[in-house]
């Protein structure tokens, strides 16, 4: 591995210069996320966890401005470590196609203008998937090294702020030889390892996890367990009808958010009592 040695003036230049991720996800983090912030992802299959994460990439990934159009991304560079491979990036590039729309390129053009908009368009999502580092991993020793990794990553771009792992419990079948007894304590042992990284270079955590049952889907978070995550997302079907919902857990709150999957991604509809 490289050296890492570095001057205080230096690092404090670095960290002061990486992208703010404010703007995400406006309807799950406010205000954030922030720094090193590590913010989990979990569901059951077919409810969105995968498309959730897409989303945030590529709302990270796409710039503030190109040229005088306002696209209200993040301008930031992320690292997606690929282990389940449910990730397309023909969805990610569609969901960014999406976010320019919504932003405001079509709605300020007038009809003439139309192939110069889809020039525009190409080129912003071109640009912008350079700032994508796409990493796949098909076992375990490949995950283990990848995160171990990350500081050369993070040392070769200081705009990362975002690194994004789908999903994190893909290998614990294979560690659990190595005495780790429950899901939750293996993600705590590779959290630990991860911030080891990211805390360093305020980068954001955000990773899936499967619930395979409703047992685990619905067992009580503790307070140990959330001082290690910052946001606990549960994405779950409701029992009596096709609507799904969204349960966003800190330390401080807990919030329940109705939504939809469409062909543009995940739509946010009603929070619970909010009219």
């Amino acid at each position: 591995m490289r050296s890492q040695i570095e001057s205080g003036a230096e690092l404090l230049a670095r960290l002061s210069s990486k992208p703010s991720l404010f703007g995400l996800e406006n309807t799950l983090f406010p205000e954030g996320p922030q720094n090193s912030d590590v913010i989990e992802i979990g569901g059951e299959q077919s409810t969105g966890k995968t498309l959730l994460l897409s989303q945030m990439l590529a709302k990270c990934i796409l710039p503030d401005y190109y040229g005088t159009i306002q696209i209200e991304g993040c301008n930031a560079s992320a690292i997606f470590i690929n282990t389940d491979h449910h990730f397309q990036i023909s969805k990610l590039v569609e969901l960014m196609s999406d976010v320019i729309d919504v932003t405001g390129i079509v709605s300020f053009a007038s009809n003439d203008k139309a192939t110069e908009i889809n020039s525009n368009k190409t080129a912003i999502i071109q640009n912008s998937l350079r700032n994508l580092r796409i990493l796949d991993c098909y076992d375990n020793e490949q995950f283990s090294l990848t995160l171990r990794m990350l500081d050369d990553m993070f040392l070769d771009n200081a705009k990362i702020a975002l690194l994004a792992i789908d999903s994190i419990t893909a290998y614990y079948w294979q560690d659990r030889e190595d005495n780790i007894s429950t899901i939750d304590n293996y993600i705590r042992k590779l959290l630990k390892l991860i911030r080891t990284h990211t805390t360093r270079f305020n980068v954001v955590t955000i990773y899936t996890k499967l619930y395979e049952n409703m047992h685990d889907k619905g067992k009580k978070s503790t307070n140990q367990f959330l001082n290690n995550i910052d946001y606990k997302i549960q994405l779950c079907r409701m029992h009596d009808s096709q609507h799904l919902a969204c349960k966003l857990e800190t330390i401080q709150t807990i919030r329940k958010i109705y939504y939809s999957i469409s062909l543009n991604g995940i739509k946010w509809e009603i929070e619970e009592g909010k009219g």
